[in-house]
């Protein structure tokens, strides 16, 4: 089977025409998502009364190291450090219905934006959790041992959640497996790819920061464009006998 070279101006393109057509309301339901998750955080960052008091005498006394661990103390309480861990599986949950909400829109599976990306076994959701991680620690791993290594792991691992969201049936070590098998001869494209994606939520900042909620629904059609692209290069092994 002839391998397929993933080509960054054609996915960024075909990025760019479904983001032309679904990009604004996904770009609302990022934005209503942030909203929600920052009011949610805002009673934990709030520095109580006794530390407003200890910030202040802090500075009356010129102790500039004084206030700064006053503050500090926010970030590293209890409440604070809880709330954080909920705001991260919240969110984990939330980016895994985005993402295979593109998914189908790449594929046109869903012709019209709605919530059912969103409509996943609790199952697939943990497994997407436990995918994260894993993949998390192995790329940490590979910064550790000279940065090169966690780049080219985290490259080669880039596919594996998109592959669980759309074969939910598959396992964490399957979806990774597969993902390493799609971006065969085609790590420098994802790389650039990764790149460019970098570059539009830059730019998306740049716009008053409101460019960012557009270019984030952005950069996850252009990632399930080439994932849908280098799907061909990848036969399941249960498959290969009948290829």
């Amino acid at each position: 089977m002839e391998r397929v070279t993933l080509s960054i101006s054609a996915v960024v393109g075909e990025g760019w025409e479904l983001a032309k057509k679904h990009g604004l309301m996904l770009a609302v339901i990022v934005l209503a998502f942030s909203l929600v998750m920052y009011l949610i955080m805002i009673p934990f960052s709030m520095p109580s009364q006794e530390v407003m008091d200890k910030y202040m005498n802090a500075m009356q006394h010129q102790d500039y190291d004084g206030a700064m661990r006053a503050l500090d103390s926010v970030t590293t309480g209890v409440g604070y450090n809880i709330a954080s861990v909920v705001e991260s599986l919240i969110s984990i949950v939330f980016y895994a219905g985005l993402a295979r909400t593109c998914i189908l829109l790449a594929s046109h599976s869903m012709d019209k934006l709605s919530f059912d990306g969103f409509k996943m076994p609790v199952m697939t959701y943990l497994k997407v959790f436990a995918l994260s991680i894993v993949v998390g620690i192995i790329v940490a791993i590979g910064l550790c041992l000279c940065v090169l290594p966690g780049i080219w792991v985290a490259v080669k691992l880039s596919m594996s959640v998109y592959y669980l969201l759309d074969h939910p049936e598959a396992g964490i070590v399957e979806s990774m497996k597969a993902s390493w098998e799609m971006t065969k001869g085609n790590w420098w494209a994802i790389l650039g790819l990764e790149f460019v994606n970098f570059f539009l939520v830059l730019l998306g900042f740049c716009v008053c920061c409101i460019g960012t909620f557009f270019a984030i629904p952005w950069t996850y059609l252009n990632e399930v464009t080439a994932y849908n692209t280098l799907l061909t290069n990848y036969i399941p092994e249960a498959q290969y006998e009948t290829v």
